[in-house]
């Protein structure tokens, strides 16, 4: 009687209900995406201080960007979803460029995301026995740095945008865009100088080594 009396009251607003279901599946996509994407970077931020990369290690990687790629796919699913709901019961919502800037931030981050797949989960495997740095070129260095930052800048924008009620048909796509580029832009230059400081402090401890080898 009791699950009787739940499914009926379930089924007596199906737009409720729909969106419902729309919220648990964005939110599960949103947690196992941002959650899995987090320790990704930060495991790789450890690894860049000189760790030597283990087979295990790397399956842990492999293991977290499929999650990545789950919680991602989850996103456009749901996202795609949130579109139709709107379009059969609230199109005013539709109005709402809050809703489109987070569209255009999650292409991004998909964009960013296939990269990442095809050439630095693939790089990390090639790496096992070696410090994940270990023979590699500034170039390659500056190119995954701004991956790795691209991936954690995009993956927080949406849920804090989200979050920012203000925003709501108070504010065009473009200034939110403009918003993200400039906060990007800013952790993408933090990120390359802790980069160039790292790098010019590995020249100054190999030159001392060398120094002391020579005495």
């Amino acid at each position: 009687m009791q699950l009787t009396e739940l499914i009926a009251a379930l089924s007596s607003d199906p737009e409720e209900l729909n969106r419902s279901i729309l919220r648990i599946f964005h939110f599960l996509g949103l947690s196992l995406g941002l959650g899995a994407a987090t320790l990704l970077d930060l495991m790789i931020v450890r690894f860049f201080l000189g760790r030597v990369m283990t087979t295990q290690t790397y399956e842990v990687f492999e293991f977290l960007a499929d999650l990545v790629s789950v919680g991602l796919k989850l996103l456009w699913v749901t996202g795609l979803g949130f579109l139709a709901f709107y379009w059969f019961y609230d199109p005013i919502k539709l109005g709402n460029e809050k809703v489109w800037a987070k569209m255009v931030i999650v292409g991004i981050l998909s964009i960013n995301g296939y990269f990442i797949h095809r050439s630095v989960i693939p790089f990390m495997h090639g790496q096992i026995g070696r410090t994940m740095l270990e023979g590699v070129m500034m170039r390659r260095k500056i190119v995954f740095v701004t991956m790795g930052m691209v991936s954690f800048v995009s993956w927080y924008a949406p849920l804090i945008i989200a979050n920012l009620s203000q925003l709501n048909f108070q504010v065009p796509m473009l200034q939110i865009l403009v918003l993200y580029g400039l906060v990007l832009c800013g952790v993408l230059a933090i990120a390359h100088v802790l980069l160039f400081g790292s790098q010019i402090a590995t020249v100054i401890r190999k030159g001392v080594s060398r120094r002391r080898g020579y005495l």
